[in-house]
């Protein structure tokens, strides 16, 4: 029996060079009729960066900051996502309506797979820069860490920079 795809979780990071994958999801609902999810994942600051601000800001300050910069980061990547659909869509109808936008934050690979669990997706898409096995062994990239981790089917699209 073939698996029935309803629901499709596109995850991106907004980059340069991710249409293609957006494509391919837009395609993939429409065959299948599937409405789409769309996933941003913020990162939270490094280590390094956090333990300078907190050294020079009083900790209420940083509290603070972080509280309004995120609800800032929020706001600008809804709008970024707004854009970025309606320019790839030009028109056109998505088979469900226009996807509907999660804004997260934490570590792209967990939170990407912890998603798809929650929404009980049918098929994660996602881009991959495809770099090369050496680089992925030692440092591993998003792409690879929800392939190998995640409970659902992963689609993913060679990206091209």
């Amino acid at each position: 029996m073939l698996t029935d795809v309803k629901t499709i979780l596109y995850a991106t990071d907004l980059g340069k060079y991710t249409r293609p994958a957006f494509r391919m999801a837009v395609s993939l609902a429409e065959k299948y009729d599937a409405k789409i999810i769309f996933l941003y994942v913020i990162e939270p600051l490094s280590a390094s960066a956090s333990t300078m601000v907190n050294v020079y800001l009083p900790n209420t300050t940083v509290e603070e900051l972080y509280k309004e910069s995120v609800g800032e980061i929020h706001s600008r990547v809804a709008e970024r996502i707004t854009k970025f659909c309606d320019e790839e869509m030009d028109g056109q109808r998505y088979p469900h309506g226009s996807p509907q936008t999660l804004i997260v934050e934490g570590m792209p690979a967990p939170t990407i797979i912890k998603t798809a669990d929650k929404m009980d997706v049918d098929l994660v898409v996602m881009g991959s820069h495809g770099h090369n096995t050496l680089e992925n062994l030692f440092i591993g990239s998003v792409a690879s860490k929800v392939v190998n981790r995640c409970s659902k089917p992963v689609l993913l699209v060679p990206l091209k920079e």
